[in-house]
C-alpha cells in the first residue's frame, strides 16, 4: 500500500478547529446541513467526553 491509501488526503479548507466550552473540536463543513459536523474532540476534562453536544457526528452551527 502506498501512503495515499493509508492516509486520507484531507482538504484543509473543509476542516476547521474551534474551541467550544473549553474543548477543542475538529469540524467538517457539511453543505447539505448548512453547518458543520464534529469529527473529533480533544479536551483535558473527562466530563467533556460525556457531553452529547460535543460527540462526533453532532451537527454544529457557527
Amino acid at each position: 500500500m502506498n501512503e495515499q491509501e493509508i492516509f486520507e488526503d484531507e482538504d484543509q479548507s473543509v476542516y476547521q478547529f474551534v474551541t467550544v466550552n473549553h474543548a477543542t473540536v475538529k469540524l467538517r463543513r457539511d453543505p447539505e446541513l448548512n453547518g458543520y459536523q464534529i469529527v473529533h474532540m480533544v479536551s483535558t476534562n473527562p466530563a467533556d467526553y460525556l457531553n452529547s453536544e460535543l460527540q462526533p457526528g453532532t451537527t454544529y452551527y457557527l
